[in-house]
């Protein structure tokens, strides 16, 4: 579903607002976000609509663990979205999720490789720790 195939106008307004978004966000963001609005959009059609984004290329769906809902990136032509390494830090307290848009980890990648004979899939993985908000209000560095 590009700007130019069929479209709606809630799937206009939805596309509009997930493309201000920066970061990840849930489709319950989404909800909140148009619920008090003039013209409220059903979670039912924020779903159909953010497979229609994802069947196009223009987001992209993470499922980080089972006790975590997915969650959700618009990428458009964002140059992390037609590459081959897309990595995420998951903080381990507020749970938020942070694209880790690092030139380094591929250097980590190709010693896996070399040393271990072990090849990383780069859209499934997810480095655990803590967030600086989080690290900040534990009094940790």
């Amino acid at each position: 579903m590009t700007r130019g195939a069929y479209s709606t106008k809630q799937s206009n307004r939805i596309l509009s607002y997930i493309e201000t978004l920066n970061g990840h966000f849930t489709a319950s963001d989404i909800y909140e976000h148009f619920k008090n609005t003039d013209t409220p959009v059903g979670s039912a059609t924020i779903y159909r609509q953010l497979e229609k984004f994802i069947q196009s290329g223009l987001v992209n769906r993470y499922v980080i663990d089972e006790s975590t809902g997915c969650c959700y990136e618009f990428i458009g032509d964002h140059a992390h979205s037609h590459g081959t390494e897309c990595y995420h830090c998951k903080c381990e307290s507020c749970g938020k999720l942070i694209h880790l848009d690092c030139d380094e980890i591929s250097h980590l990648n190709s010693h896996i490789l070399s040393e271990h004979n072990f090849l990383i899939n780069p859209h499934k993985t997810v480095f655990y720790g803590l967030c600086a908000d989080c690290r900040a209000k534990a009094g940790i560095r």
